[in-house]
Formats: structure tokens, C-alpha cells, sequence
């Protein structure tokens, strides 16, 4: 008997629908596999959300080499919600990446400690196709974050704001016209008007 099913019965659904990470139910589901976007940007999200990402504070907890600093920053120690939104550099590249489409004022703010509270927080009061692209978008740009840092951790590469964001940036491109169509209706200014008016009465 699956428990996490009302007729008892297993599904990949109810798996994920019912899935707990101690006390805590896996919210952004949803937002990552029923989003348009590559497998392993997918996948590298699903990582992000069960705090599976081999950032420094997981491999010193196992006692392997680590970093002592972010390699972005170099100042504060490296966990997967710092490395996302927690820095000075990765908030002026969600500035800037949004700005792309006109959805600035959805970039994290210093306050926002949590990746999964704020992508949480930027696409609750939306829905259907537009939810989609913004999740799209977010995804995208996490998936970016991480591969710079990667760059730079093995090897050497130097921290680069204006080089993500030209990356992001054509990558963005070539989703919308690999079938992300979510991401198209994002720069309509029509559609942009909507969602900053919902996020102003959601707030």
C-alpha cells in the first residue's frame, strides 16, 4: 500500500506530489518538471531544492578539500542559497538578466535569504504560460550562476558579471526558440504590465 495515495496505489505523481524532506513537503516540484527547460538544468534545480549541490559547506561536512571563501566573493563561506542569491555579484546578474525582459523589480533583494522562498515568491501570483517562462527564466539562470562558478573553481576562471549575462542572455534566446514559449510572452509589454500589477497587489 503507498500511503501517499488515496487509492493506494504508486505513481510518479503522487511520489512527488507526497514526497517530505523530514517535516518539510518539496514545494518547487512542479515549478521544475513541468517547466520548459534542458533535463540537466532540470535535474541541477532538483538538486538545488534538496540541498544536494556539491557547494563547500557539503564537501566539509564530509571532510573533503573544499574552498574556504565562495569563489564568486571571496569573502562569505559557500552554500547553495548564497551562491544563487546571497551575493552582491549574483544580485546584479538577476538584476541585469531580468532587466532583459523588463521584469527587473523581480530580482532578490538583500533581505532574501532563501533561492526557494524567493523563486517561490516571483511566480505564486501567476499562472498557467507566463508562470512557465518566468520559471523558465529563473532556472536559466540559476543553471548559469552555477556553471561560472564551476568555471571558476576548476579552472580558474575569474569571476565575470558581464560575461554571464551575455551568456544567459543568448541562451535565453535559444530557448524561446527551442520551444520555451513562455519566454516569448515575457516580452510583451502587455504581459510584463500584468505581472508587476499582480506582484504590486500580491505584496
Amino acid at each position: 500500500m503507498w500511503r501517499l495515495a488515496s487509492n493506494g496505489q504508486y505513481s510518479a505523481k503522487s511520489a512527488y506530489e507526497g514526497l517530505f524532506l523530514g517535516s518539510i513537503p518539496f514545494r518547487p516540484w512542479e515549478k521544475i518538471w513541468k517547466t520548459w527547460a534542458p533535463p540537466k538544468c532540470r535535474f541541477f534545480l532538483w538538486l538545488v531544492a534538496h540541498n544536494r549541490c556539491w557547494t563547500a559547506d557539503r564537501l566539509a561536512h564530509r571532510g573533503l578539500p573544499h574552498p574556504e571563501r565562495c569563489p564568486l566573493c571571496d569573502q562569505a563561506s559557500e552554500i547553495i542559497d548564497h551562491l544563487l542569491i546571497g551575493r552582491v555579484f549574483t544580485r546584479e546578474f538577476w538584476f541585469r538578466f531580468l532587466s532583459q525582459v523588463g521584469l527587473q523589480s523581480l530580482s532578490p533583494q538583500p533581505t532574501k535569504l532563501s533561492f526557494l522562498d524567493w523563486w517561490d515568491r516571483t511566480t505564486s501570483v501567476t499562472s498557467d504560460i507566463i508562470s512557465h517562462g518566468i520559471n523558465s527564466l529563473i532556472i536559466l539562470g540559476a543553471w548559469t550562476v552555477w556553471t561560472h562558478r564551476n568555471r571558476c573553481v576548476f579552472d580558474g576562471a575569474t569571476p565575470d558579471i558581464g560575461r554571464i549575462v551575455i551568456i544567459a542572455r543568448d541562451e535565453r534566446k535559444l530557448w524561446s526558440l527551442a520551444g520555451a514559449r513562455g519566454i516569448s510572452l515575457l516580452t510583451d509589454p502587455i504581459q510584463k504590465a500584468r505581472i508587476l500589477e499582480l506582484l504590486l497587489v500580491a505584496s
